[in-house]
Parts: structure tokens; C-alpha cells; sequence
């Protein structure tokens, strides 16, 4: 670096022509005015200072710049990162609902089918176990006996009257066995549907249930995952905040010791012009 100052090439207003960078340039832009300040080129020192002045500026500019680019882009990381994780998040819970929904629909299907082929067994066994025909009645018996002693005596009008008697009473009675039997099994079948809506209705309650179970912990893991991305954007900007404060800071604190100096600068000066004036005097 030293090296690169003793051969710094001057431009047309006798100050050092920018080969480097601004910081390094500012720097060798500094050693050119104390260098101007102690051979007497005031005019010289002072066209450096103002020179300093501006790229001093534009340094602080660029620093400012510089730290706000890089605070954007790390606000942009955290909202990609957040961005990320949240289509993450409502990717794992679609599918786990929806497998939630499937698995459900799948049960529900399986206990209807089930239902179905209980019923239809259950009719299957009732219209076999309950007889079709009813059986005769004492007083049927009675008159079949009478017919046949009838009919035995050779009284075939009584023996045919006492037959169509026979004849409408095995008529009255299926009827009121058909409509009995019909009753019977028409019931039954009516106590196992209930039963069974009975089950598909406390299944579809679990169902409905697990659902609402599901979306309150989605929820409460929403509002977690928001809570933690507001957390790591406010633990940012107050970090953020801190750096530039420390910048503010810094800068003013160069401004302040670059006055200092230059006052100091200002002082030493008029000193050796009052010094030369006396030994001017006293010669």
C-alpha cells in the first residue's frame, strides 16, 4: 500500500488521480494534504480537505447503501424462508386432512356395505324362518273332522257347506298370518336399520369430529409458525436498527475527529506564521 502511494500519479488540479478503491484512495487523498500541510502549500492542503470532504460523503453514502442492501436482502431471505416453510406447512397439512378424508370414506363405505349384507341375510333369514303358511286354527280342525264324517254319512250337502266354510275360513285366516308375518319382519328389518343408522351416525360423528380436531391443531400450528416468523423479523430489525445506529455513530464520530484535526491543523499554522513574523521582526 505504501508502495502504490509513492507513485501516485497527479491530475491537472495537483491532487492525486483515483486508481484504487475510495477507502484507500481517501487515505492517500489524506497523507496528500498533511504531506501539502507541512511543506507550506496551504492552497494545496486545502483544495485535499475539500476533496476529502466530498469523497468522504460519498463514502458515507456508499457505506449507508451498501449496509441497506444488505439489510433488503436479508429481509427478502427471511420472507423466502418463511414462504418456504409456510408452503411446506400447508402442503403437509393437505395431505394429511385429505388422507384423514379418504381413510374416513373408506371406513364409512366399508360399515355401509357391511350394513347391506347384514340386511339382506337377516331378510333372507326371516322370510325363511317364519313360515308362509299359518298354522290351522282348533276351530279349522273342528270343521275338516266334520266335513269328513259328513261326507262319511253321505251327507254331501252338509259335508259341501261345511267345505266352503273351511274353504273362506283357510282364506281369513292366511290373510291375517300373511298380514302378520309381513308386520313381524317388516318390524324387525325396520330395529336393524335403526341399528345400523344408529352406528353410521356415530361413525360420522368420529369422522366429523376428527376433523374439527385436525383443523384446531393446523390452526394453533399456524399461529406458532407466524408468531415465529414475526419473532425472527423483529429480532432482524432490531439488529438491523443496532448496525445502523453503530453506523450513524461511527460516521459522526469521524466527522467530529476530522474537525479536531483540522482545527488542530488551523492552529499549528497560525502559529508558525506568527513565529515567522517574529523572527522577521527581531531580525
Amino acid at each position: 500500500m505504501n508502495n502504490s502511494r509513492s507513485t501516485v500519479r497527479k491530475g491537472t488540479n495537483n491532487l492525486p488521480v483515483q486508481t484504487g478503491d475510495l477507502e484507500e484512495y481517501i487515505q492517500i487523498l489524506y497523507d496528500h494534504q498533511k504531506s501539502c500541510e507541512k511543506a507550506g502549500k496551504y492552497l494545496e492542503a486545502d483544495q485535499a480537505k475539500k476533496r476529502l470532504g466530498e469523497l468522504k460523503k460519498d463514502l458515507d453514502s456508499k457505506n449507508k447503501y451498501e449496509v441497506k442492501d444488505r439489510h433488503t436482502n436479508e429481509k427478502q431471505e427471511i420472507e423466502k424462508a418463511h414462504l418456504e416453510e409456510f408452503n411446506q406447512f400447508n402442503e403437509f397439512w393437505d395431505q394429511k386432512m385429505a388422507e384423514f378424508d379418504q381413510e374416513a370414506q373408506r371406513v364409512k363405505e366399508q360399515v355401509l356395505q357391511r350394513h347391506d349384507e347384514e340386511l339382506k341375510q337377516f331378510t333372507d333369514e326371516l322370510e325363511n324362518s317364519i313360515p308362509v303358511k299359518p298354522k290351522d286354527s282348533a276351530e279349522l280342525l273342528s270343521l275338516r273332522k266334520t266335513e269328513e264324517s259328513l261326507a262319511r254319512q253321505e251327507n254331501y250337502q252338509e259335508a259341501h257347506i261345511t267345505q266352503q266354510r273351511i274353504l273362506s275360513m283357510e282364506r281369513e285366516e292366511y290373510e291375517r298370518w300373511n298380514q302378520s308375518r309381513s308386520g313381524k319382519i317388516r318390524n324387525l328389518i325396520l330395529q336393524l336399520k335403526q341399528k345400523q343408522s344408529t352406528e353410521i351416525g356415530a361413525l360420522q360423528q368420529r369422522i366429523i369430529s376428527g376433523q374439527e380436531e385436525q383443523r384446531k391443531i393446523r390452526s394453533q400450528e399456524l399461529e406458532k409458525l407466524l408468531q415465529k416468523y414475526q419473532n425472527v423479523r423483529k429480532e432482524l430489525s432490531s439488529q438491523q436498527n443496532q448496525e445502523i445506529t453503530r453506523l450513524d455513530k461511527t460516521m459522526k464520530n469521524q466527522s467530529i475527529m476530522q474537525q479536531s484535526r483540522m482545527n488542530s491543523s488551523k492552529m499549528q499554522g497560525s502559529t508558525m506564521r506568527k513565529g515567522d513574523e517574529e523572527n522577521y521582526y527581531i531580525k
